[in-house]
């Protein structure tokens, strides 16, 4: 039920002209506020996420490249 939340929430606010960023935004933060999930857990789980190394050398990379 959390994912149909999700993707139609999204399809909606994309059918009606909202931007893409403030799309994924308002559809994901229904779905947290629907399960339930202290903001917080949210938080915590995506940046241990982006702290990955290789998510971190894909810019400097392109830095270096630079």
């Amino acid at each position: 039920m959390a994912t149909a939340l999700l993707f139609f929430t999204l399809l909606f606010l994309l059918a009606i002209g909202v931007p893409v960023a403030f799309s994924l935004i308002t559809a994901s933060l229904a779905t947290v506020i629907y399960l339930g999930l202290p903001p917080i857990i949210v938080v915590q789980q995506t940046t241990a996420g982006a702290n990955t190394v290789s998510l971190i050398a894909i810019p400097l990379f392109i830095f270096a490249a630079s």
